[in-house]
């Protein structure tokens, strides 16, 4: 059986990942009746406010984390393929494991359990749970792109 590279595999894994918060906006915004989004403009002006209507304040707010999520997924994206791809020239070029399968699946596991936060979280004391997830993701991006750069150095 032919082996898979983790780290490439993550990005699409990643990917998948990411949207997944804005499907589940869609099913709160529609109750679960898909047949009554309108994709129309899905990034008006408007959106929020015509949502915010139909939805009660807990459904809305459940609606907001799940876009914001979603958001904080796609702008973590770059980061997280820079690291990956600085981790695979890095141990391609040296012929060392730098660990960029490891960093993969810890970024994963970290963002999976980013998303299950702030998915779920109303109040203010898991924030802090999610806050310390997103800084642990980060930090795992700086850390394999610092070890790439010191072996390409």
């Amino acid at each position: 059986m032919p082996s898979i590279n983790i780290p490439l595999l993550s990005i699409p894994l990643y990917y998948i990942l990411a949207v997944y918060p804005h499907g589940r906006a869609i099913l709160i915004s529609t109750r679960g009746n898909i047949q009554t989004h309108d994709n129309r403009n899905p990034k008006s002006s408007t959106l929020a406010s015509s949502i915010q209507k139909r939805l009660s304040p807990s459904e809305f707010a459940a609606w907001e984390r799940a876009e914001s999520c979603h958001r904080n997924h796609l702008e973590n994206m770059p980061l997280f393929v820079a690291a990956i791809f600085a981790g695979i020239l890095a141990e391609r070029e040296t012929g060392r494991d730098l660990g960029t399968s490891s960093f993969a699946l810890a970024w994963l596991a970290t963002r999976v359990a980013y998303t299950v936060n702030y998915l779920r979280t109303e109040s203010m004391k898991w924030t802090y749970l999610r806050s310390a997830l997103y800084f642990l993701g980060t930090g795992l991006c700086f850390a394999t792109i610092g070890r790439a750069a010191l072996v390409l150095a």
